[in-house]
């Protein structure tokens, strides 16, 4: 029996032995336990790039994430059976037999190393290399251990096509490319999907040296690399004898410019509503369509180089489908890089539209107690406001009497818009704009009547898609740059959610607006005949100029498609008199055709209804085309209107008589009489009678007495006018006006001249002779 002493020392000996044999069998299980799992590292999110493209595929920018990698991820059922042929010929040729390791590519590199004395090759498997990929680590004995337990960890988690689209995903591709996708895109402008195989085995080539072969400066070597995993393709039987021919003689076509920013404006746009309707999408396909695009770029450049010594710095233009409510085309400045403040979108910068808003005024007219027919004075005429008394005045600086609302409209008149907006309130057309999408005006009392001749500031978008409502029967339907969003795994992301349509008119309403924005023989008296808003078929169009010729504008379209032009300066100085149709409407022209001839080809518009057809209830009715009463046979003019039912039944004219010996004279009403007498329009036959003893009579029409007005700042002093106008009964001779006793100018029959607008309160009076009207007294604020 051992002593005491025996048995404590083989205990002692015991224990010495327990720690080296607990070491060796405890650390490779920490040592195992501290390897990071692969799993966890592939499961965190990794910031995708995203693909911009138009509505026919064609690349607009490839958008890096925030890190300035591209980086698209690739689904393991949409791996294309080529570019996984070419990889596996480079990379891993027995990936679908082994569990992670090869041990013969092991044994291969190991004897390639110790012959070459230095590491020539690493023997690492495919799923080696995506453990290398999501765990980084220097290419030692040890480092090449843990690759091989977690390339075991991953091949007992997941399948082979899984790991093979990591790897595709992750791999990188030289110039802050990541993954096979964003290097088919980037490098050859087309998807993987639709690689060739010379194509897919080019790209599986890079990986092994990014740098080295980078397809824009190196394509030679590349080229030697693509041949040799060709001819292992063809080893592996991937390709037969013919493909292998074919693919060895195909000519590399690499992708022009992959990184240029093309449409900038527009895919800003994009880019923000795809953040708010699907911020997970990595592949927007939008609505814009390349070519058009194109064309107005060029076009805009053209214009405004042709504008450039009027002082016209920038333009915007867009083309809305109607339809559907897609932006076909979108630019910004005239020059994203070039123009001065380039980069602003100007067709999201609120300013003066000028007269585009009288559409919508007389829209909302004719859903009330106005019609085409209705006659509208533009005779002088002054409205109290709260800043003092505003008189509005004509482009033309003329006064034309009696006009029917479609002559009024067509050819852009400012007094009978401003007694349209008053007889329905500022209040009615404000709702009308913001249920049309209008929405930077403010309250009503801000513009007063001005509002109708563009007192507001609007943006050129929302101005195109409130017209493309009446276009479209008087709907509003919320505008796109968005036609599909897709996620990395090629799931469906889109289409997002629209507003609904909202009727901003009734469909009688917009089309009787429509039909007199298409008329070119209403606009003809303001505009010509065959000015540039005449098209080769039937087109809406409204021009708008604001004032101090700061903006200019021009909408219009048809049942298909609208079009919204401005052009001037974002630091808001004035141009050189450049009015809606010599800058903006001849823009608006180009646009139009181009967009016909790539919508219809060959195929010409002329005689097409490129209109809506109006409701089935409105009809035409023959008017006079003076009082816009029921046409007789007196009358020497006669033209028809598209009027409502309950519109439709109109007394005959009473305003043309017929003398006795046959000659067709005017019964002008009491209140266009001055106006009429002035512009020599009043036959004796046709005038009130006179008492032979009535005398003469100076009476001043405008201002009226106590009128207050103010002088603007913001408006060159040229501008700022104020017209003095009398009716003169049996004068003769010219009559002089006077202000504060002063003689300011003399004036024949009609008797109006205008006075610039001096701050200080006034007396006007006008004199002939010993004649002496009854004098008026104005104030005029400002300095």
């Amino acid at each position: 029996m051992p002593s005491g002493s025996a048995r404590h020392g083989s205990a002692r000996w015991t224990r010495w032995l327990l720690v080296p044999l607990g070491a060796a069998v405890l650390g490779p299980v920490i040592w195992l336990a501290s390897i990071p799992d692969p799993l966890t590292r592939l499961e965190e999110a990794r910031e995708p790039a995203r693909l911009v493209t138009d509505r026919h595929g064609a690349l607009l920018r490839f958008v890096p994430a925030r890190s300035g990698e591209r980086y698209l991820p690739m689904a393991a059922d949409r791996l294309p059976p080529q570019l996984v042929a070419a990889v596996l010929a480079a990379e891993d040729r027995r990936f679908f037999r082994h569990r992670g390791v090869d041990p013969l590519a092991l044994a291969r590199a190991a004897w390639q190393n110790a012959a070459a004395r230095r590491v020539v090759s690493g023997g690492s498997t495919i799923t080696m290399q995506l453990a290398r990929l999501l765990d980084p680590r220097p290419r030692t004995l040890a480092g090449k251990l843990v690759q091989i337990v977690q390339a075991w960890r991953l091949e007992s988690c997941l399948g082979k096509r899984e790991i093979l689209a990591a790897y595709c995903s992750r791999v990188p591709m030289g110039n802050r490319l990541v993954g096979f996708e964003a290097a088919a895109l980037a490098y050859l402008g087309k998807p993987a999907a639709q690689l060739s195989p010379a194509e897919a085995a080019l790209l599986a080539a890079v990986p092994r040296a990014p740098s080295r072969r980078n397809p824009f400066r190196r394509a030679e070597e590349l080229l030697r690399a693509r041949d040799r995993i060709l001819r292992r393709m063809h080893r592996a039987g991937w390709l037969d004898d013919t493909a292998l021919l074919a693919a060895l003689g195909e000519r590399t076509v690499l992708a022009d410019r992959p990184f240029r920013r093309l449409a900038p404006h527009f895919v800003a746009r994009a880019l923000a509503e795809a953040r708010v309707v699907a911020p997970q999408a990595t592949h927007l396909t939008t609505t814009l369509d390349g070519e058009l695009q194109h064309r107005v770029e060029v076009m805009v450049r053209r214009h405004l180089d042709r504008l450039a010594e009027a002082g016209v710095n920038h333009m915007a233009v867009v083309v809305l489908d109607v339809e559907r409510g897609e932006w076909l085309a979108l630019e910004g400045s005239g020059g994203f890089a070039t123009a001065p403040a380039g980069q602003l979108d100007g067709t999201r910068v609120p300013r003066q539209p000028g007269s585009t808003l009288k559409p919508f005024t007389y829209a909302a007219a004719f859903d009330r107690s106005f019609t085409p027919a209705t006659i509208l004075a533009d005779l002088p005429r002054a409205y109290p406001w709260r800043e003092g008394t505003w008189v509005p005045r004509n482009y033309d600086e003329r006064y034309h009497g009696p006009l029917r609302a479609r002559q009024a409209l067509a050819c852009s008149v400012n007094v009978p818009a401003a007694a349209v907006l008053a007889a329905i309130t500022p209040e009615t057309l404000l709702a009308t704009l913001r249920a049309a999408g209008i929405t930077t005006l403010h309250e009503s009392a801000s513009y007063g009547l001005g509002l109708t001749l563009g007192a507001g500031e609007v943006r050129l978008d929302e101005l195109t898609a409130a017209f493309a409502a009446l276009l479209r029967g008087g709907e509003w339907r919320e505008p796109s740059s968005l036609r599909a969003l897709h996620t990395g795994d090629g799931a469906r992301a889109g289409p997002h959610p629209r507003r609904e349509n909202r009727r901003i008119c009734s469909p009688q309403a917009a089309a009787q607006v429509v039909d007199i924005l298409a008329d070119p023989e209403a606009r003809a008296p303001a505009f010509g005949e065959w000015s540039v808003l005449r098209l080769p078929f039937a087109a809406a169009v409204k021009t708008g100029t604001s004032e101090g010729f700061r903006d200019n504008w021009c909408v219009g379209g048809t049942r298909e498609v609208a079009v919204g032009v401005w052009c001037g300066n974002f630091d808001r100085s004035p141009m050189g008199n450049v009015s809606g149709v010599s800058g903006a409407g001849s823009v608006w022209r180009e646009v139009m055709l181009a967009w016909a001839s790539l919508a219809h080809g060959e195929e010409t518009l002329a005689g097409r209804a490129t209109l809506r057809p109006p409701p089935a209830d409105l009809r035409r009715v023959r008017v006079c085309a003076l009082s816009g009463k029921a046409a007789t046979p007196v009358c020497p003019a006669s033209v028809e209107e598209l009027l409502r039912p309950a519109d439709a039944a109109l007394p005959p004219c009473d305003w043309h008589a017929r003398t006795a010996d046959g000659r067709t004279v005017v019964r002008w009403p009491a209140a266009y009489r001055a106006w009429a007498a002035a512009a020599g329009l009043v036959r004796e036959e046709a005038a009130a009678p006179v008492a032979a003893f009535a005398p003469p009579e100076l009476t001043i029409l405008s201002p009226a007495d106590g009128d207050v007005f103010l002088v603007s700042p913001e408006l060159p002093r040229q501008f700022q006018r104020l017209e003095l106008r009398c009716a003169a009964s049996h004068v003769e001779g010219e009559v002089v006006w006077l202000v504060d006793g002063v003689e300011v100018e003399r004036s024949a029959s009609p008797y109006t001249v205008r006075w610039p607008l001096t701050p200080g309160v006034h007396r006007i009076e006008a004199t002939s002779g010993d004649l002496r009207s009854r004098p008026v007294r104005v104030t005029v604020y400002g300095s």
